[in-house]
């Protein structure tokens, strides 16, 4: 006959055997939350419904998701909520598809949107069977530009992907495998010619295309001064005035000159 320990033990193996829970990281019971959790049923979200998403959840990097409600594949990507830029985030909702009576909430409320087609229309991917364009159900800062999520016409996953590419783009360098040529210009910065055509040039990391004609200045022009210690406003203003007036006069002068050609020339004919 088992000793009283050697029940308990076998409770306790038991038990673990047969409940998965027991052993089960707070990330992992998130999941299952998630995975849970039933669709969106109202528009409406009340702050405390999503405020410990966004502390806890979210992350402050821009570009960071929580799935909120899972999607479902080759439907929806479900609700989503998303970092943007600075502290603002979007919560989003593929898989709402909007009631007559939300209409009026949204227009009376700055947070809330319903872009046409929301819950409905297909991603504009060739043969992405899911929806494209989802409700916003809150917007932290309403007054920023209306987020490529809304406006792009992908579903979420489509539209991430997109994003990833441009990233990728824009951290490759735009001279990467093309010769240069380096001119300093001081304070200004540097030009690099980029390849052996001489038309794209690099400007202060900044990539021009300059017309074939195109002259560029290295240093400033003979005679002129750079706004300093001893040379500021003052003495600036005082100097475009004198140009100013020697511009004047040469152009009097050459009026003068034009009018006495143009008097005399008939005379002498």
């Amino acid at each position: 006959m088992p000793s009283r320990l050697e029940e308990n033990n076998l409770c306790l193996h038991s038990k673990t055997q047969t409940d998965p829970f027991v052993a089960m990281s707070s990330k992992q019971s998130e999941q299952l939350q998630t995975a849970a959790a039933p669709p969106q049923t109202s528009i409406l979200l009340h702050p405390n419904e999503f405020a410990y998403d966004e502390e806890k959840r979210l992350g402050r990097a821009n570009g960071n998701t929580y799935q909120r409600r899972p999607g479902i594949e080759n439907v929806h990507d479900g609700q989503i909520m998303v970092r943007l830029k600075k502290k603002r985030y979007i919560i989003i909702d593929y898989g709402y598809i909007p009631k007559p009576e939300d209409y009026a909430i949204s227009n009376a409320s700055a947070h809330i949107s319903i872009p046409e087609g929301a819950g409905q229309q297909r991603c504009a991917t060739k043969d992405c069977p899911r929806v494209g364009v989802p409700v916003m159900l809150y917007d932290s800062e309403p007054s920023e530009a209306m987020s490529l999520y809304l406006r792009g016409g992908l579903c979420f996953s489509c539209q991430r992907a997109v994003n990833e590419k441009r990233r990728t783009k824009r951290k490759r360098k735009p001279e990467e495998g093309l010769p240069f040529d380096q001119v300093n210009l001081g304070a200004s910065g540097d030009v690099r010619s980029l390849g052996s055509s001489g038309s794209r040039f690099k400007v202060n990391n900044e990539v021009v295309e300059l017309n074939s004609d195109a002259i560029i200045i290295n240093g400033a022009v003979a005679g002129t001064r750079s706004r300093g210690p001893g040379y500021q406003h003052p003495e600036i203003g005082a100097d475009l005035l004198q140009i100013m007036s020697e511009l004047s006069n040469d152009t009097m002068s050459l009026v003068s000159n034009l009018s006495t050609v143009g008097i005399s020339s008939p005379a002498a004919a």
